[in-house]
């Protein structure tokens, strides 16, 4: 097997094991239930959701600059990675020693190691997409992260049926040891892909890391860059309309009593519209722009937001999960492809993490107050807030296309 093909295979297998992996980690079905298991209040599971952005927000720069300086990229890569994977293991080995003793002490040290988990997700995307854009044509970046993440949602409904499984037959806590085990297990196996890729060496600027100097770059990107910019605004308020996925669970367990198949349909459901989603947005993105794909994601988002508050049922928020789900997946598929279309091509790493700085501040702000809101009013005002970010989000994806349009129709008359 020539190189090309070996490395194409290795990125098309990566989503699929880390899809498999994260639906047994799921920040919007599997924790929340585990933290409420252990009598975790609505802010601690907000926090949980929190950490997933600030530990991302914080690490970033860093990350981002070391990515930049690297001449071949994918083994440093591999090797953060496993060092993320087996420090969270070490919490999950432990979880059926310490809850049975203090369940609150399991809260607590489940938020500071999946905190460290998420200081090392910093690394995930300017990484990826620098290995991402040496090693595969620009023309098929699309289509290898829309058929392999769908490929991955595919194989990920056999995690979902194992979770389900795994909480009906066997008792808190060792349903939920097995459960984060084998999702660990599967991004160990990830790791392994990027250990594996055959990158070729390029020329960079080795500069040592100076954390401000980056911060200081932003405004600078912002401000020169107005297609970037706009895309940054687009992707904040998609970002926070997104925030009510990890509650519609947490609204179905709290209002509607729902028990652990209801958290395994959950995860099944999120599987089961990404399979088609992906695909779609894939070649949505690769044929038309990326652009369309962030402005479908919005309309989704908004839409899950109106269900939720309009009907009040359990049906509703399935619905709602759904449609929320499918938009996130949207998400993932189309901002840093589009990130990429806009941004110089030398500064791939630096465009990509100042637009997951950014975003992540807001979702991660939003997210902490969310908790806070719940326990003193309930659901209703954050469902209304994250709808309102949607309709925003949808706006200026709407107008950023149509006046992207304009653009080519003048450029081509002249």
């Amino acid at each position: 097997m020539n190189t090309d093909k070996r490395n194409y295979l290795l990125l098309f297998l990566d989503p699929i094991l880390y899809v498999s992996a994260m639906a047994f980690l799921s920040i919007n079905a599997v924790i929340p239930n585990f933290l409420n298991e252990l009598g975790a209040s609505a802010f601690q599971i907000s926090l949980a959701s929190a950490l997933a952005a600030i530990g991302t927000l914080v690490s970033q720069p860093i990350f981002a600059q070391i990515a930049m300086s690297l001449p071949v990229k994918s083994q440093v890569f591999a090797k953060l990675l496993a060092v993320q994977r087996f420090s969270l293991l070490a919490y999950v080995l432990a979880i059926p020693f310490i809850s049975r003793h203090n369940p609150m002490l399991a809260v607590v040290l489940f938020l500071l190691f999946w905190g460290i988990f998420n200081l090392f997700v910093g690394c995930n995307s300017p990484f990826y997409m620098s290995i991402l854009s040496k090693v595969v044509p620009d023309n098929q970046w699309g289509r290898l992260v829309g058929f392999a993440d769908a490929a991955g949602n595919l194989t990920a409904l056999g995690s979902a049926f194992v979770i389900g499984l795994l909480l009906k037959n066997m008792i808190f806590p060792y349903n939920y040891t097995w459960i984060f085990g084998i999702g660990l297990a599967l991004l160990l196996l990830n790791a392994c892909c990027f250990a594996l890729i055959k990158e070729k060496p390029e020329r960079v600027q080795k500069q040592p890391i100076n954390y401000f100097k980056y911060i200081a770059e932003i405004p600078h990107a912002l401000k020169t860059q107005k297609e970037f910019a706009v895309s940054v605004l687009g992707n904040s308020f998609l970002v926070v309309s997104n925030i009510a996925l990890a509650f519609y669970s947490l609204a179905a367990i709290r209002i509607y009593d729902a028990g652990s198949e209801q958290v395994a349909l959950f995860a099944g459901i999120g599987i089961i519209v990404n399979i088609f989603g992906s695909i779609l947005f894939g070649m949505i993105g690769d044929r038309v722009g990326h652009r369309y794909v962030l402005a479908i994601a919005s309309f989704l988002s908004m839409s899950a937001s109106v269900i939720v508050l309009t009907i009040p049922s359990l049906t509703a928020i399935n619905v709602g999960f759904a449609l929320s789900s499918l938009s996130l997946g949207g998400y993932n598929i189309g901002n840093g492809i589009n990130i990429m279309d806009h941004c110089p091509k030398d500064q791939v790493p630096l465009y990509i993490s100042i637009n997951i700085m950014i975003t992540l501040t807001a979702s991660s702000l939003v997210t902490l107050m969310a908790g806070a809101v719940i326990d003193i009013f309930s659901f209703t005002p954050l469902f209304i807030f994250t709808g309102a970010c949607g309709m925003a989000a949808f706006i200026t994806f709407f107008r950023f296309n149509r006046a992207s349009k304009s653009a080519l129709k003048t450029d081509s008359q002249s």
